[in-house]
C-alpha cells in the first residue's frame, strides 16, 4: 500500500508531466514525449575510503569503496536491480516504480570508486505495446539482466513477467519491449515474492531465481531455460535470509545477493556462492556464504548486483541498494574486487 501511494504521488507530480508529457497519466498513459530525459545526480563517498584500507577477512576479496547517489527529481529511487557496462564506466538500473537511470562511474587512479557523472538519464520502462505502466501493480520492474544475443531483459513482480528491450543504443532502456516466454509455474508466485534475480549464464540460458515467501523454510523458486525450454528448480534459503540478485562468475559459479530484515531494524545483507550448479529438473541450488556486510561497510537495502570479469582475470562486484523512496533510506552503490581467476 505505502508504495502504491509513493507511486501515484510520483506520477501526479507535476514535473513529470513536464518531463514525461501525458504518458504520466494513469488514465491515459501513452508513449513519453521525451524517453529518457536528462537528470543531475549528486554522489558522495560513505564508509571507508581506500587509504583505510579494510580487511574484509575473505580471502581474494578487496573493498573498492561506496558512493551514495542522490537526485531532486522525484522518480529517482527504488533501485532493485543494476547492470554495468562490460567497460566498467556506467550503470544501468531499473526501479520498482517502473523507472530506469543510467549514469557514469568514476574512479580514481587505484581502481577505487570514487562518485558519479552529474551528467545522468531517467526514462519510463515502456509495455509492449510502447505505452508507459499506467500503475504500481504493472511497473514493479525487480530484475534486470543481459538478453542472450542483444537487448536486456526485465523481470516484474505481482504481475509476474518478463519483457526484453532491445534498444538502438547499447545501454538503455527506451524502446518497446517483446514479450519473453517464461516458467509454467511463474505466475503462481506470490504478488510480492516474484522473480527478483535474473541473470544470463554463459551458455545462452537465463537463471531466474524468485524472492520467495516470508517463511525462511520454504525454498524460492528458481528455474533456468530459455524460450519455451525450461528447467523448474528450487533455491535452498536460509534462516531469515530471501535472494535478492544473482550474477554470474568465471568458471561457472553463481553470485548472489541475500537480505535479512526483521523488523524494526535488523537488517542483514550478504553475498554467496553457488558452486558450479547442475541445472536439473527438481534440483535445489545451494548457496554458500562469501561475506556478511560487517559493521565497517555501509549497510541499507542492498537489492541489484552486478559483476564483470576483465580480461586479465579480476572481477568486479557491484552491488546497489533500494531506498524505498524513503528519507530515511538511502541509494548506496558499493563495490568490491575479486583476486584473478582463469576466465572461461
Amino acid at each position: 500500500m505505502k508504495k502504491t501511494i509513493i507511486f501515484l504521488i510520483i506520477t501526479a507530480c507535476m514535473l513529470i508531466s513536464l518531463t514525461f508529457g501525458v504518458s504520466a497519466k494513469l488514465n491515459k498513459p501513452e508513449q513519453p514525449k521525451s524517453n529518457p530525459i536528462d537528470i543531475k545526480l549528486t554522489s558522495k563517498q560513505v564508509g571507508p575510503h581506500e587509504t583505510d584500507h579494510v580487511d574484509l577477512n575473505v580471502a581474494g576479496l578487496k573493498y573498492k569503496g561506496a558512493i551514495i547517489l542522490e537526485c531532486v527529481h522525484p522518480a529517482f529511487g527504488g533501485l532493485s536491480d543494476m547492470l554495468v557496462s562490460k567497460d566498467r564506466k556506467s550503470f544501468l538500473a531499473v526501479s520498482d516504480m517502473g523507472f530506469w537511470v543510467k549514469g557514469e562511474m568514476i574512479y580514481n587512479n587505484n581502481e577505487f570508486l570514487i562518485g558519479i557523472k552529474p551528467e545522468a538519464q531517467l526514462g519510463q520502462l515502456l509495455s509492449i505495446e510502447g505505452k508507459t505502466l499506467s500503475s504500481k501493480y504493472n511497473a514493479d520492474a525487480e530484475a534486470l539482466s543481459r538478453a542472450p544475443g542483444s537487448g536486456f531483459l526485465v523481470a516484474f513482480e505481482r504481475r509476474h513477467r518478463i519483457n526484453k528491450y532491445k534498444s538502438s543504443n547499447l545501454f538503455e532502456l527506451s524502446g518497446t519491449p517483446s514479450r519473453m516466454s517464461q516458467p509454467e509455474h511463474m505466475k503462481e508466485l506470490p504478488k510480492n515474492g516474484g522473480i527478483e534475480s535474473i541473470t544470463l549464464l554463459p551458455d545462452g540460458r537465463i537463471l531466474l531465481i524468485a524472492e520467495g515467501e516470508t517463511d525462511y523454510e520454504k525454498p524460492s523458486y528458481a528455474a533456468v531455460g530459455i524460450d519455451k525450454d525450461w528447467i523448474e528448480m528450487e533455491y535452498q534459503r536460509q534462516p531469515d535470509y530471501r535472494p535478492t540478485s544473482v550474477a554470474t562468475l568465471p568458471g561457472g559459479d553463481i553470485l548472489t545477493l541475500e537480505r535479512s530484515f526483521i523488523k524494526p531494524v535488523s537488517l542483514k545483507i550478504r553475498l554467496c556462492i553457488i558452486k558450479k550448479p547442475e541445472f536439473k529438473s527438481g534440483t535445489k541450488l545451494l548457496p554458500k556464504q562469501l561475506i556478511e556486510l560487517h559493521g565497517l561497510l555501509p549497510l541499507d537495502n542492498f537489492e541489484g548486483l552486478d559483476t564483470i570479469t576483465t580480461d586479465d582475470g579480476r572481477t568486479f562486484i557491484y552491488i546497489i541498494s533500494d531506498d524505498n523512496y524513503s528519507p530515511m533510506q538511502r541509494t548506496i552503490l558499493m563495490m568490491f574486487e575479486m583476486g584473478k581467476s582463469n576466465k572461461k
